[in-house]
Order: structure tokens, then sequence, then C-alpha cells
């Protein structure tokens, strides 16, 4: 899966549902991508939330999810839920779209913004471990400005290049940009992996996702857009060995014990899901406990 690299306009979101996706694609980017990538999945397209009663009460916020989200949504909720908190990445919201087409992907986009195709869905539904892999990868997309520092190299090459524009600059323009992709998918997979096994996820997950991966198209060959996926098993491989997945859990346990579940809201009509920051989602609630005497 990969990132999106221009800003999508948010009333562009819609038509940009019903087109399939050409986005840097795919696992957990899916593609573990650029710029800015448990229960079990049903493996139908995205069900309207339940309807629920307007006077019934819930335990805890997960109670209330699991009664008002589709499924689908309600395990990204909780999956993203627990990353955040696990990763110290709760500072900002997060929101996540499910996009009804069969392409095995997901992308980063936008601020915060992660988009899973409803194929992605369906060939990992009951492996938590495996989206939350996934949905890692597209998280760290986000935390390492993967977007915003493509785009900046591509307008320095331009600049440089401009006076001559050559076919052999040209060349050479679209390799940097093809090298600087595959450099940034390599490290996305490198914290989505960190951010997973920090939120207690099995790591093999990660490996299953990858499995899935390497049956698409051009997967066992470095494209402009993702290393071959042999490449990042061994690149992955090497990494566990010097940030063991148990040594990461252990602080990422502490992490979800002193902190809050984060809250959620639903937007565009049932199927964009905002997980709050931990401040949470209201700005009237946030006004009065600065001004609670006025």
């Amino acid at each position: 899966m990969g990132i999106t690299v221009f800003p999508i306009l948010r009333t562009m979101i819609k038509a940009h549902f019903r087109q399939s996706a050409t986005a840097i694609a795919t696992l957990w980017a899916l593609s573990f991508a650029p710029g800015l990538h448990p229960p079990a999945i049903a493996a139908e397209p995205p069900e309207s939330a339940p309807e629920t009663s307007e006077t019934e009460t819930f335990e805890n916020v997960y109670d209330q999810a699991q009664a008002e989200l589709p499924d689908n949504l309600y395990v990204l909720y909780r999956i993203i839920d627990r990353l955040a908190r696990a990763n110290n990445l709760d500072e900002h919201p997060w929101r996540v779209i499910i996009e009804d087409n069969n392409n095995i992907n997901a992308y980063a986009t936008e601020a915060n913004l992660i988009i899973i195709n409803f194929g992605l869905l369906d060939q990992t539904a009951g492996d938590a471990s495996a989206l939350a892999c996934v949905v890692a990868h597209e998280m760290a997309h986000h935390t390492h400005q993967h977007a915003a520092i493509w785009t900046s190299r591509r307008a320095q090459w331009r600049e440089q290049m401009e006076m001559h524009d050559s076919e052999e600059e040209q060349a050479e323009f679209a390799e940097k940009s093809a090298q600087l992709r595959r450099e940034q998918e390599l490290e996305a997979d490198s914290w989505g992996y960190r951010y997973a096994a920090t939120a207690g996820f099995e790591t093999e997950g990660c490996f299953r996702g990858f499995d899935v991966l390497s049956r698409l198209p051009q997967a066992l060959v470095d494209s402009d857009t993702h290393p071959a996926v042999p490449k990042r098993i061994e690149t992955l491989e090497a990494l566990m060995v010097d940030h063991p997945p148990t040594s990461l859990a252990q602080r990422g346990e502490l992490q979800l014990r002193t902190s809050e579940p984060l809250t959620y809201d639903m937007l565009e009509d049932d199927r964009w899901l905002r997980i709050n920051s931990k401040r949470g989602g209201s700005f009237v609630e946030d006004f009065e406990r600065l001004f609670p005497d006025e």
C-alpha cells in the first residue's frame, strides 16, 4: 500500500471511491508505501452501521463501538486505537475509510487518513495481526512525513534540471523518484513492524501479509513504487533481530495500561471513521474544560 502524494480534497472523496485505487499501491501499503500504508472480518462489502436505541447505555466505549459500527470498521477502530495508544501516536485524530472495490491495497493520503480497499479486508479476513501490520505501515507513512518529503524532493530535483530538461535528466529524475519511494516503503515496513509489535500483535502477521502481497503481479521485482517482496521480507527479518517483538510489546503494554481508550465519530455516510485523539472529539467539551466558569 502506499501513500497518495497529492492532497485529496475532502469534497472529492466520494468521487474517489468510485474509481479504482491507483494509489501508490499495495498490502500494507499493502505494501506495508510513499509520500505520506480480531474478530473475523466479514467477506462482504461494508455494511451500514446497525441501529441502536438512543437510550441504550454501554459499560465502555468498546462495547458501544461493537454495537454501533459495522464489523470491518469496528475492527479497524480497535486496531488503530491500540496502535495509537501503545506507540504514543494519539496526539492527533486518525481517519479510516473502506473503499468498496476488490483491489488488494491500502494507502495513506491527506493528514492521518488511511484508505483500505475491501479486497484487502477479504484477503486478511480472520487475521487481525496481518491487518494491523498493514494499518501500522500506513500510519508510519504519516508519522514519517513521506508524502511531504517525496513532494519536496521532487520539486528540488525539478528545479535543478529546469535549465536543460534533457532525456537523460528526465530518466535520472524518474529513477531518483522511484528510489525514494522504495526507500520510504522499507522505512514504513520497519516502523509498521515496530508499531504492531509494540501494540502486542503477532509479528508473524506481517509475514502473512507479505505472503498475500507476493501473489500480486510484479511483486517479485522492484517497481517504481515498491521494493520486491523478497527484499522486504529479508529486511524485516534482519530488523526483528535488533528489535525483538517481546521487548517492544512490554513497552507498549505499559502505555496501554496508563492511557484511556480513544473515542470515535462516524462521518461521510457511515464510511468515514475518525478515531479521535486523546483529547476527544468535542470542541465544546474542550472549551468548557479551558473556561469552566464562563
